[in-house]
């Protein structure tokens, strides 16, 4: 038996059809085909069987794929104690963020750490999905929720304050002395979904009031405003920094934490180590920024 054909019967059994499991493993689905084909004939069992529902696994499958989980773990395991062990400041780092967070925040400041360390090559992928750091999908996780997985090592590394922001161009001639007044206003907000404190926030100060535009990035919020459709939801570092929005305090504007998660095995790595300490020490530095600096209008 070739135990690489494991990873393909395990990553069809998750997607349910060649192409999806071609798709997560970057293969042709045909690959997928032929390796699960040569694994049956090894094992002399059928593992998958055609149904409305799709590809699915037969009785024999099933049975067999807690243990072929136990092998891919174990191989997982094996593979982030040899990146663990490479003391070189070389090699690549995958960081996983939020996508307004990563695009906006993350991205120029990894670039300068880049210029300072050539052997490094920094990967940032800022996406909706959490990206799993027990199979490499990254090394590095920063997220706006603590994870309680097994095998994180998990640390907060700042917060991130919200507010609300317009072009100055939309609020010419328009009234807005404070919360009362919203109503009033097309609202550009996060969808409101469970932890969701940002958009639970807005929901509250316009007393309910139906959003004009929604969108779980920011970016769409921020384009929006800037386009004088309305009044945006936004993380006050990304608002403050253009000069052709106003900010509108308001009161109890809300605020998030944000946790750097990164698996045991690799956290002491030198090329993830000096990623990790640049985090921290950057949104240490850069605390500030992040809850909010610009001044109200009656303060310029």
């Amino acid at each position: 038996m070739n135990w690489d054909d494991l990873r393909f019967v395990l990553a069809l059994s998750r997607a349910g059809s060649l192409s999806g499991a071609a798709k997560a493993l970057g293969v042709d689905h045909t690959t997928v085909g032929r390796r699960v084909d040569a694994l049956e004939a090894a094992l002399s069992l059928r593992l998958f069987t055609r149904s409305r529902r799709g590809i699915v696994p037969t009785a024999d499958a099933e049975r067999l794929l807690e243990s072929f989980r136990r092998v891919e773990e174990a191989v997982h395991a094996v593979e982030r104690s040899a990146q663990a062990q490479a003391q070189s400041l070389e090699g690549t780092v995958r960081i996983t963020s939020p996508e307004t967070f990563g695009v906006s925040y993350l991205a120029p400041r990894l670039a300068h750490l880049g210029r300072r360390h050539p052997g490094l090559t920094l990967e940032l992928l800022p996406v909706g999905d959490v990206l799993d750091l027990a199979k490499r999908e990254a090394d590095i996780a920063l997220r706006g929720f603590r994870s309680n997985v097994d095998g994180l090592v998990v640390r907060r590394a700042g917060t991130i304050k919200y507010g609300l922001y317009a072009a100055e161009a939309y609020l010419a001639g328009r009234e807005l002395n404070g919360p009362e007044d919203l109503r009033e206003h097309p609202i550009l907000s996060p969808a409101l979904t469970p932890g969701a404190l940002d958009a639970q926030w807005v929901q509250a100060l316009t007393r309910g009031a139906r959003p004009a535009l929604v969108s779980e990035l920011s970016l769409a919020l921020l384009e929006g405003a800037l386009a004088g459709a309305g009044i945006a939801v936004l993380p006050r570092y990304l608002g403050d920094a253009h000069a052709l929005l106003r900010y509108l305090p308001m009161p109890d504007e809300p605020k998030e934490a944000v946790w750097i998660h990164v698996h045991d095995d690799v956290r002491d790595a030198p090329r993830v180590r000096v990623v990790l300490d640049f985090l921290a020490e950057t949104m240490k530095r850069d605390r500030s920024l992040l809850l909010g600096r610009r001044p109200t209008k009656t303060q310029r």
